[in-house]
């Protein structure tokens, strides 16, 4: 079997413009919207890691599997800016997985399926906006489509070194997170719907025997946090957020259809209705003219958004952000039916709706529009509007005061202290962070016996409502969210 295609100068030509396009529309004005909740601590994780070896693992005290973080520390240290860089790496995940996709199609015979495939994962609202997000979701993401690439290489070629890749590369996928399990497991499902001669009681064999290795070789990696004392805090986290499926349907069948409902939802919504449509008329199509591939597109699509649907306590729509390119694989599909002219055509009316979602996100990121169930990216606590901002502020007054200038924060984790500590961290050695939960009383004693001491105290609070506050109070800046939410810097003095 050849392993890597032969692509016409025509096909080159696509290639670059995918990846130029690619590019263009996520690394343009990536930092327009402002650093959220989550970014903030993971960011900040890879900060830490990138100064103190011994923390490389950090992440793992939150449950969290540490590649992302690690990678992260690359950007980190070659860039100004925390927040581009961390959310480079995310882009960059995101062009693996796009290029992933014209891997795809070459390996099921239809390279023009996958060129297809990869124009509509750069016109997917849901994709362009975690491919410019600094989290796990657009690693996974590539993760699942080279999965199901090698796991195809695997199955038709049976050959030892595709075995060793596949390893390496399950390996790194569940070091990124959980979900990648599903992935694997898929492997050996697709088996009978892409060897020949399936039942063949050799070949079936030394499939086994192969994929016995790869997942040997994937759970070696997997280990390797175990030099980490902390390793044991993902099956924690994992069990305050997921169940298992019986225990679902025994205690909760109500939610399975709530949650199925929501990603159908998520969808429509972020794939935009055109694809998603697109997409089940490609189903159509499939069913008549291509089962195994059917089949095979299927699995891959409904077995880890099933296997979502019905474990997820907690629902979120990043958390189905992975099965978008096997829903565009789908609409590829249907749309690899029409001739050249047909096919740009269609591509151009595909495009109005994600250049509408582009467009907002690169100047006015506040008017997205985000599900309801995303809202909280723009307003609430988890947003960051001002952060950067206000860390600036404080930096500069560090630098121009001789005493240290000392900053009390609403919350010891998240947004606050984190995203102050990521915007402050090798600026100065004179700004102090303290995160204080909870809050009783506004300001804090403590903050108040601090500024007896320091005349440089501030104090923040993140979306707590106050009418007014003491004399010795002063609001330095304030900044609004999307809601009615704020960000507010006080001075506090004696």
């Amino acid at each position: 079997m050849q392993f890597f295609p032969t692509f016409t100068l025509r096909q080159k030509l696509y290639l670059v413009a995918l990846v130029v396009l690619y590019l263009a529309t996520r690394l343009y004005n990536l930092t327009s919207l402002p650093i959220f909740v989550d970014e903030a601590i993971y960011s900040r994780w890879s900060q830490i890691a990138l100064h103190d070896a011994s923390w490389r693992f950090i992440s793992l005290t939150d449950g969290k599997q540490p590649l992302w973080v690690w990678i992260s520390m690359a950007p980190l240290k070659l860039l100004a800016d925390p927040l581009f860089a961390t959310r480079l790496t995310s882009v960059l995940s995101g062009l693996i997985g796009m290029l992933g996709l014209v891997y795809t199609g070459f390996l099921l015979k239809n390279i023009r399926l996958g060129f297809i495939a990869s124009a509509l994962y750069l016109l997917t609202p849901f994709l362009f906006f975690y491919d410019r997000f600094a989290t796990m979701e657009s690693m996974l993401t590539a993760s699942g489509i080279w999965l199901l690439n090698l796991g195809i290489l695997l199955i038709t070629t049976l050959r030892l070194d595709v075995t060793l890749i596949l390893g390496l590369a399950g390996g790194l996928s569940m070091l990124t997170k959980s979900p990648a399990l599903v992935y694997l497991l898929l492997i050996p499902l697709t088996y009978p719907f892409l060897a020949s001669d399936p039942f063949k009681a050799k070949k079936i064999t030394r499939f086994l025997v192969l994929l016995g290795i790869a997942f040997v070789l994937t759970a070696a990696i997997y280990n390797i946090q175990r030099l980490s004392p902390w390793m044991h805090m993902i099956a924690d986290k994992n069990n305050d957020f997921v169940v298992s499926p019986l225990s679902m349907l025994k205690d909760n069948p109500y939610r399975i259809v709530q949650n199925f409902t929501d990603a159908q939802s998520w969808l429509w919504a972020y794939i935009t209705p055109p694809i998603y449509l697109l997409a089940v008329v490609g189903i159509y199509l499939l069913l008549k003219a291509e089962l195994m591939n059917f089949f095979i597109y299927s699995a891959w699509f409904w077995g880890p958004l099933m296997a979502t649907v019905t474990t997820a306590m907690l629902f979120r729509p990043r958390y189905i952000v992975f099965a978008a390119p096997f829903a565009i694989l789908y609409a590829a599909f249907a749309l690899s039916k029409l001739r050249f002219s047909r096919l740009l055509l269609a591509l151009a009316i595909l495009s109005i709706m994600p250049i509408r979602f582009y467009y907002l996100a690169y100047t006015n990121p506040d008017n997205m529009p985000l599900v309801r169930a995303d809202s909280d990216y723009v307003s609430g606590w988890a947003a960051g509007r001002g952060v950067k901002e206000i860390s600036e502020y404080l930096v500069t007054r560090a630098r121009s005061n001789k005493s240290d200038v000392e900053v009390y924060t609403e919350g010891t984790f998240g947004l606050l202290p984190h995203g102050l500590e990521l915007y402050s961290d090798g600026l100065t050695k004179k700004l102090k962070i303290t995160g204080l939960y909870p809050i009783s009383d506004i300001p804090p004693l403590a903050v108040r016996q601090n500024a007896e001491k320091n005349k440089e105290t501030y104090f923040i609070l993140n979306n707590t409502q106050v009418k007014s506050l003491p004399p010795n109070s002063t609001e330095i800046m304030s900044f609004k969210k999307a809601d009615e939410s704020y960000i507010r810097l006080y001075q506090i003095s004696p």
